[in-house]
């Protein structure tokens, strides 16, 4: 005992004095701690990823799955109610081919009759009459008391001779008895193509069930066994009635764990699983974990070793402290080494040592320059600090104050040395110079990065809003007033898509001249967006308000002066709102909210103007939302109504055709005009669903009109990006029973501006379902004519404003030319807002056949519609 009590001891001791071995157990231990802390970390960070990669997977999965059921589906719909119109004539084949419906993810459509018997078929199949009775979804679908959808479990098809999956709905005819099945098949492989890229690994699985969870689709496993079976399962136990499970799937024979995650769709009676193997979950970790060993291991190995580096370093510095002059080789060694200057003074204010770094910094000839010199003396000849006597007072007064100082000289070359003084116990102080020119260079770029536009070299918006920050803090304690100025230019659109992005820069670069311009030094603007501007402007010597909407009135009239960009001229404007602080707020949101209500009046009273705050604003602000509320009950409710207002052949009074026009009738609040809540519409982001409802009313309508007279609806740039504007056509007609021919199509330059390859593509979809499009507001846009030759119209509408000016002679040339180009192109004219019989006369003069404004009617509801035009009815009551 006593032999192993001193073994302790001697170890104790040793561990004691020697400083490295004590850092070595410290650390050791740490290294594994951490080691199996992270390995274990990394486990449950992989069951966490895998559980959140399952989630992600099947919610894809699903949406992806019910993608392609909702647009079979709706082809479903479609076909049943174009069937149900005409079934003796109606071609299964001949108007899917025109309507693409049987394309995609379909592999076939069929309509089975009561009998059992197929009818028609896009398979284009040809043989003896097929018997389809016996089919699992044509029972099923016979059977159901209601009206739903209903997926089957895949057959092999006796046409197609393909594994597909059955979506079948019952067929009525207009009566709604029951008139057969029609039945989309979708391919099994177009389901599991999401496998490819779901990246569930090694033993991922995907599997879709129907209702009954019956396997209709499966990947990561032998389908051929599965496809069409009810295996036993554990998806029915833990999903239950619910719409979401997660489990692991263990102990399963010969294979590895499975995470499962189980969804139920919500739209169809469908149920989604993926599977990923509890292999490819952890393979990530294993690796990491064999990274981390060998990490620690190597960590404990580099302990070790620099351990002992360091244990017989620190025997050689002890040995080399008792050597004075290898003490002041080792110094020398030192000052020649360190990459900044170095020099050092005693209390006297005398040179004890140096390098010639710190010559070199600053100038000083090393011949000149001794050890024992005073620091005045030392410094007499340099050009950074004229006054070197006040300099030296400032420095010791500050060691005086704290140990560690700093400071910062600039030379009149441009060098700049950054100086850091640590004081000495014994009196003086230490030095440490280093050449900051290029770090404080670069630091002063990215500083003007951060703050200002690299475009216009305004301050962009993060500086601009600490310069507000900075005056509601001197408002607070001076209380000087100050103004925000927010700044819209007009018409730059059009220019930029006109010009291009290069054109458009140069622009703004010299609309923000023009603004330095106009302002002074102690004023702040700013680019805080695209083609928004805003100005900060300073308390000054006249009033606020004065002073800030003189302001205002100059940028508007210099910024509408006439601009050159690469030889073309042009022209816009400037629409500004402001603000006044602190009479309108006292906040930075409130400010820009107040400044940005006013630049919204601006813009609603013609542009090219500005406008000051008020609280007549924020209660039109207000009452816009309240509008949109309301807009959106009403579109719900379906009150929005439809009138009509006619096209009139001029030569004969015909009406030929009809324009729908939204009308609104508030309950409280009466008429409200279409430009107002069309604009609500459009930026509450009700225009799609209000011009679908237009739409499908209209094509109602339209089948109580004379056969002869088309229904023409106007189509907002939205519509085309919002929704899948062919499909909604598609079913608006099939729904109304309205020929094709009879639907027109008006859209504006904006469908163009909007998207153009894109709409593009969308308008020869639509043109291919045989319904006419006509070019709205013609002649007004910057690109109608280039539209004409990219798309074939039918018919274009001229503008009014060219009808109000048909006297001028230019116009007419204008008009003649517009006249001629139709003719060439076979299109049809019409001139919009005719309100004379002096226009009718000049118009038919110049060709254009048909017109339409408030000389004819005005827009009316359907009832108040006259087939016959003014002219008909005088020559009638002539007659």
């Amino acid at each position: 005992m006593m032999m192993l009590a001193r073994s302790i001891r001697r170890v104790a001791l040793t561990i004691l004095r020697n400083a490295p071995l004590q850092v070595a157990l410290f650390f050791l231990p740490l290294v594994w701690i951490g080691y199996f802390a992270i390995t274990s970390s990394e486990r449950a960070d992989a069951i966490e990823q895998a559980r959140s990669h399952g989630d992600s997977v099947a919610e894809l999965f699903e949406e992806n799955t019910e993608r392609i059921f909702e647009r079979v589906d709706q082809s479903l719909l479609v076909v049943r109610a174009l069937y149900a119109q005409d079934p003796l004539t109606f071609s299964l084949k001949s108007w899917s081919d025109k309507a693409r419906i049987a394309t995609g993810d379909v592999v076939q459509f069929a309509l089975i009759g009561l009998d059992g018997y197929m009818l028609d078929t896009t398979a284009g199949y040809s043989g003896p009459p097929l018997y389809l009775g016996d089919r699992e979804h044509f029972i099923n679908v016979m059977a159901q008391a209601d009206d739903r959808l209903y997926v089957a479990k895949p057959v092999l098809g006796r046409v197609s001779h393909q594994w597909t999956i059955q979506l079948a709905r019952k067929v009525f005819d207009l009566a709604r008895n029951p008139a057969g099945v029609v039945v989309g098949s979708i391919s099994v492989d177009v389901i599991g193509r999401f496998y490819e890229t779901a990246k569930l690994g090694a033993g991922g699985t995907l599997v879709l069930r129907n209702a009954n969870h019956v396997v209709l689709a499966a990947r990561g496993m032998d389908q051929g066994s599965v496809l069409g079976q009810r295996a036993p399962n554990r998806v029915e136990g833990e999903l239950g009635d619910g719409f979401y499970a997660q489990y692991w799937n263990e102990n399963r024979p010969n294979r590895s764990d499975r995470l499962i995650t189980a969804r139920r769709s919500r739209a169809f009676p469908l149920i989604f699983t993926v599977g990923i193997s509890e292999q490819e979950i952890y393979s990530r970790a294993a690796f990491r974990q064999k990274v981390y060993f060998g990490g620690a291991l190597l960590l404990t190995f580099i302990i070790l070793a620099a351990t002992t580096f360091h244990w017989r370093r620190q025997q050689a510095l002890d040995r080399a402290h008792r050597e004075l002059h290898d003490f002041a080789s080792k110094f020398e060694d030192a000052l020649r080494n360190l990459p900044q200057g170095l020099s050092m003074f005693d209390g006297r204010d005398r040179l004890i040592a140096f390098n010639r770094q710190w010559l070199e910094l600053y100038g000083l000839i090393p011949e000149d320059i001794r050890i024992g010199m005073d620091f005045r003396e030392v410094f007499a000849k340099q050009t950074a600090v004229l006054d070197v006597e006040a300099y030296l007072v400032d420095l010791k007064n500050r060691l005086a104050q704290s140990e560690q100082i700093s400071n910062t000289v600039q030379f009149p070359d441009g060098r700049v040395v950054y100086i850091s003084y640590g004081r000495r116990e014994g009196g003086g102080w230490v030095a440490t110079h280093e050449d900051i020119t290029e770090r404080k260079a670069s630091a002063d770029r990215i500083e003007r990065l951060a703050h200002y536009d690299s475009l216009t070299g305004l301050a962009n918006r993060n500086l601009f809003k600490e310069r507000i920050d900075a005056a509601l803090a001197r408002s607070r304690r001076l209380e000087p007033a100050f103004a925000v100025l927010l700044l819209d230019l007009d018409k730059f659109k059009s220019v930029n898509d006109a010009l291009g992005h290069q054109c458009g820069d140069a622009l703004l670069k010299q609309v923000a001249d023009r603004i330095k311009s106009q302002i002074r030094d102690a004023d702040t603007a700013a680019r805080i967006g695209g083609d928004e501007f805003a100005v900060i402007v300073a308390p000054g010597r006249a009033a606020m308000r004065d002073g800030a909407a003189s302001l205002a009135a100059r940028l508007v009239q210099a910024i509408a002066e006439p601009y050159h960009i690469d030889g073309h001229p042009v022209v816009i404007g400037c629409s500004i709102g402001l603000a006044l602080v602190p009479e309108h707020g006292t906040r930075v949101d409130e400010i820009l909210r107040n400044a940005d209500l006013a630049l919204y009046r601006s813009k609603n009273a013609g542009r090219s103007c500005f406008h000051v705050y008020s609280a007549e604003l924020k209660a039109e602000a207000d009452q816009r939302n309240v509008l949109e509320i309301e807009l959106r009950e009403a579109i719900w409710r379906e009150e929005i109504e439809v009138f009509y207002q006619p096209v009139i052949e001029l030569g004969t009074g015909r009406v030929k055709s009809v324009e729908a026009l939204a009308r609104w009738h508030h309950g409280t609040k009466g008429y409200i005009p279409p430009a107002e809540f069309i604009a609500v519409a459009e930026a509450g982001g009700l225009i799609v669903e209000l011009g679908n409802q237009v739409l499908a009313r209209a094509c109602r309508d339209a089948t109580s009109m004379p056969a002869d007279v088309k229904v023409a609806v106007n189509l907002s740039a939205l519509q085309f990006a919002g929704t899948n504007l062919v499909d909604t056509v598609t079913f608006a007609l099939a729904q109304s029973g309205l020929p094709q021919t009879r639907l027109e199509l008006e859209i504006t330059e904006s469908v163009f501006l909007a998207d153009t390859e894109e709409n593009l593509k969308t308008l020869q979809r639509l043109k291919a379902l045989g319904v006419s499009i006509a070019l709205d507001d013609f002649g007004v846009g910057y690109s109608s004519l280039s539209y004409l030759t990219a798309f074939p119209f039918d018919k274009v509408k001229i503008d009014k404003s060219f009808i109000d000016r048909v006297d001028r002679s230019e116009t007419v040339a204008v008009l003649k030319s517009i006249v001629q180009l139709a003719k060439t192109l076979k299109l049809s004219i019409v001139a919009e807002g005719v309100e004379s019989s002096e226009q009718v006369r000049r118009l038919q003069s110049l060709g254009i056949p048909l017109g339409q404004g408030f000389h004819f009617s005005k827009p009316v509801p359907l009832a108040g519609l006259s087939w016959q035009g003014p002219a008909a009815r005088r020559k009638r009551r002539a007659a």
